[in-house]
């Protein structure tokens, strides 16, 4: 009885181990903005971008947890371009590019 009782623990404690490190899982950690540039506006600090996706063939962004598209304003700054890679605001005559991922430099 106690081999029985063992090994069903042992099961139980296996299976739950391998449901709790699945590779398949996605990660939840959310993207955020890095500046390719090194000389970066104190303005785009206030701009979190989440994430970019496409929905029905249009580009959407997440920033500061607001949804926002192309042509929309958000802080007083328009949303001039969206890409895979970033987002372009424009405020007057000063742009801001808001980058899901830091520039890398190859040899």
């Amino acid at each position: 009885m106690k081999v029985i009782l063992s090994c069903s623990l042992l099961l139980l404690l296996s299976v739950a181990v391998q449901a709790a490190s699945d590779p398949t899982k996605p990660d939840v950690a959310m993207a955020v903005p890095v500046a390719a540039d090194p000389v970066q506006s104190d303005q785009s600090v206030k701009f979190k971008l989440g994430l970019i996706k496409n929905v029905q063939g249009q580009q959407m962004a997440l920033i500061n947890g607001q949804s926002v598209k192309q042509g929309d304003e958000i802080d007083g700054y328009r949303v001039l371009s969206i890409n895979q890679k970033q987002v372009v605001l424009q405020q007057a005559n000063e742009r801001l590019t808001l980058s899901l991922f830091k520039a890398m430099k190859t040899q």
